[in-house]
């Protein structure tokens, strides 16, 4: 297993530097890398209820099977700086890009060579535990998403990477649903990002070509993508916003970056006729829904920006110099939180710290 994953390591470093390189500006402090790897076959039997669901836009949906009620997160101010505790010989940074929270707990998805598990870190502790997921097979855990109502998703993959699976799991981190979408991997790669949505609508896009994949709540394949097809020169970022949707940040070669939204049924990128834009030498390295706008971003140049186009809201809500790290600190995102915070990882001397960052209102 782990020659195999000898190459795969390599081959996620080397992604993580394309990454950055292919975005405009250079720095040492703020750096952002990418590695991953997972997947597995089970079988489980799940009783479905239909239900009709009305959104916060009034829209009704009939998902395929009973939805609990979205999760609700209050709104916290509370700026904390914890000392992390290192356990298992295991490199936190290894999770940028692969950590989400629910608003009570923070998940890691670790490894060069991934893991077998996903681990747990209680918010405003410095310790983590394995979640114990019962996977006899030993299947790699490459990508986590956590969806509206707070379940979180799996990417799986066997130790081969020809199989790729999602797992949803269950309150005592269980498989209660799994999907086989290894047919739809035409590389064995991890994509460098894995969303679901509110309609459970799954979205997952590789990093060097932009190519992706959309798949139903049952793993059925709805569309495949290239740049060419979403009509863009480029996109940037990715993630689900406050009302549940999928949006990109994306360039077309005119010296803006825009957000769009991602019409999941056609497989295109909402154009809105808006002023709201970055310069095409912005770099954003995280995205999350935010609590008072729709999205909230981080650039390693600028800090943290609340994005809402419905409410013409573009703002650096928390510029790089009011996170108070000290010259040279080497700090990287590890993800927003339903609460608004941004959760950094930060290398101060020896010390390992997680600093909570208000960024919600």
């Amino acid at each position: 297993m782990g020659q195999k994953c000898g190459g795969v390591s390599l081959i996620l470093l080397c992604i993580g530097i394309f990454t950055l390189s292919g975005c405009g500006r250079n720095n040492d402090s703020f750096i952002e890398t990418e590695n991953n790897d997972a997947n597995e076959e089970i079988h489980t039997n799940i009783t479905e209820t239909e239900v009709k669901v009305v959104t916060e836009d009034n829209e009704t949906i009939e998902p395929s099977e009973s939805l609990p009620k979205p999760s609700e997160v209050p709104v916290n101010l509370r700026m904390e700086d914890i000392l992390y505790h290192s356990t298992d010989d295991i490199d936190i940074s290894l999770s940028i890009h692969r950590c989400k929270s629910d608003g009570e707990n923070i998940y890691l998805v670790y490894g060069e060579a991934g893991e077998a598990d996903l681990y747990i870190m209680p918010m405003g502790t410095n310790e983590h535990r394995q979640a114990n997921i019962d996977n006899p097979e030993k299947m790699v855990i490459c990508h986590i998403a956590i969806d509206t109502y707070g379940r979180i998703h799996l990417l799986v993959a066997g130790s081969n990477y020809d199989e790729w699976f999602i797992w949803r799991l269950n309150e005592n981190f269980q498989i209660d649903k799994v999907m086989d979408i290894s047919d739809y991997f035409v590389i064995k790669q991890m994509p460098l990002w894995f969303l679901v949505d509110k309609d459970g609508m799954y979205y997952l896009q590789w990093v060097l070509s932009r190519d992706g994949i959309i798949v139903d709540s049952d793993g059925e394949l709805q569309h495949k993508f290239t740049l060419k097809s979403l009509e863009t020169r480029w996109t940037y970022e990715a993630a689900v916003g406050k009302d549940g949707r999928i949006y990109l940040v994306y360039g077309d070669g005119d010296g803006k970056l825009r957000i769009g939204e991602l019409d999941v049924e056609n497989c295109s990128i909402k154009r809105e006729d808006s002023s709201l834009y970055f310069s095409d030498d912005e770099v954003f390295s995280e995205m999350s829904g935010g609590t008072d706008t729709n999205l909230l971003l981080f650039s390693p140049y600028s800090g943290v920006w609340a994005y809402d186009h419905k409410k013409g809201i573009l703002e650096n809500r928390v510029p790089l110099s009011d996170m108070d790290y000290p010259s040279g600190t080497n700090a990287y995102p590890l993800t927003f939180l339903p609460d608004g915070r941004l959760l950094m990882l930060g290398y101060i001397g020896s010390d390992i710290h997680l600093k909570y960052i208000p960024a919600g209102k």
